[in-house]
């Protein structure tokens, strides 16, 4: 059943835990977390675990970017040690993805607090499912502390993960753009697997779908490097698929995901063939920028910039639409790029299939390709609400 909705501001997870004036022995936790756990007056979980005398914290878990969440895209993260509590920070992102049995085995709970933007190549779902299998492995307790769907927790959007297309930004077989809050997918991937150790889910208060996270009154709290606010995540479901390509998805410049762009495109050209296949929701204009990391480090970029200042129905229809504008208005110029160890080009991973990239090169139209690449999403959408903890509106 959905969670009640019954106070006059919404709550994450973490502050509606932490009022809960529970009486209990002194429990042994670990934190899998990173720079977004934090209430609204920024204080961090751990902190608050630490200085709350019904918890021990034995150690933190962190995901990709770790703890601080400022390590670059993809780079494997280190063990270090939060020395103003003298904890050690074991990275998940890493040689090892999943939580050692003996790092759990000392732990009354696990608990997880992590803000997600409902993006099946985003990778923080993918740690969430491999602390959940590996806490039910020795039956160790699990609190997973909710926090928003970013997206709005409405659409299901693209296509579903296919078997041959599995990765860590691919772990979970759930649709491309997925409707669901961190808590409401670990429901989902626990009963799916008929885990038999404990999951709790602390829900947000007076949240339901959808919501628009800056109409929270709540921080925005970094999650990634090139996540710097919520109109960037709106726009990534589709354009983090130019990371696949030769082409820029605009990391390291002052509007990753909504600058898209590479040397020598003539932006004008691409400007008149996308605009016609964009949704009035979606602004988009010509734009130029030099990246300070990633692709094209220190040279001048042409393209478009895409910006939306709401959730729309089709962020991932309007990145393949801005791909498709691009190869036909610059024939021969875009690539899809393979990544070491990988079978196929490394789009494929992150769209879960090889239809998109397929369609894009045989020329199909942008809905096409959304549309044939999509089977099982309908099956998704309708299988998830069985799992929802807010009213869907």
């Amino acid at each position: 059943m959905p969670c009640g909705c019954l106070t006059k501001m919404f709550k994450p997870g973490i502050e509606v835990f932490f009022e809960n004036q529970m009486t209990s022995a002194p429990r042994r936790v670990a934190a899998v977390t990173n720079f977004t756990g934090r209430d609204r007056h920024g204080r961090h979980l751990a902190h608050l675990l630490a200085n709350d005398s019904r918890f021990t914290l034995a150690r933190i878990f962190t995901p990709e970017h770790g703890f601080t969440s400022d390590a670059p895209d993809g780079e494997h993260v280190s063990n270090s040690r939060e020395k103003s509590l003298e904890v050690d920070i074991i990275s998940l992102y890493g040689p090892n993805k999943k939580p050692a049995r003996e790092l759990l085995a000392d732990l009354d709970l696990l608990i997880y607090d992590i803000q997600d933007l409902g993006v099946r190549f985003y990778t923080y779902i993918s740690t969430l499912r491999n602390i959940l299998d590996a806490a039910s492995e020795i039956d160790l307790p699990v609190v997973v502390l909710d926090r928003p769907d970013v997206m709005g927790g409405q659409t299901v959007e693209g296509p579903m993960l296919q078997p041959g297309f599995s990765s860590f930004v691919g772990h979970l077989p759930i649709a491309l753009r997925y409707g669901l809050t961190p808590g409401e997918l670990a429901k989902w991937w626990h009963a799916r697997n008929a885990m038999k150790n404990q999951l709790s889910v602390i829900c947000c208060e007076d949240y339901h779908c959808p919501t628009e996270f800056d109409n929270l009154s709540f921080p925005w709290f970094k999650p990634s490097p090139s996540m710097p606010d919520v109109g960037t995540a709106l726009m990534y479901p589709g354009t983090c698929l130019f990371e696949g390509s030769n082409i820029s998805e605009g990391r390291g410049s002052t509007h990753p995901f909504r600058n898209l762009g590479a040397p020598g495109i003539d932006a004008d050209r691409w400007l008149e063939c996308i605009k016609p296949l964009l949704s009035d929701e979606v602004t988009v204009t010509t734009c130029s920028f030099v990246p300070t990391f990633s692709k094209f480090t220190g040279e001048t970029c042409s393209g478009i910039r895409l910006v939306c200042e709401h959730p729309i129905a089709n962020a991932v229809y309007t990145g393949v639409a801005a791909l498709w504008a691009l190869m036909q208005s610059h024939p021969g110029l875009v690539e899809f790029t393979d990544r070491p160890g990988l079978e196929h080009p490394f789009i494929d991973y992150l769209a879960g299939t090889d239809r998109i990239r397929k369609g894009l090169l045989a020329g199909e139209k942008p809905s096409d390709i959304v549309r044939n690449s999509s089977a099982g999403c309908e099956e998704f959408t309708a299988q998830r609400a069985s799992f929802f903890l807010y009213l869907r509106k």
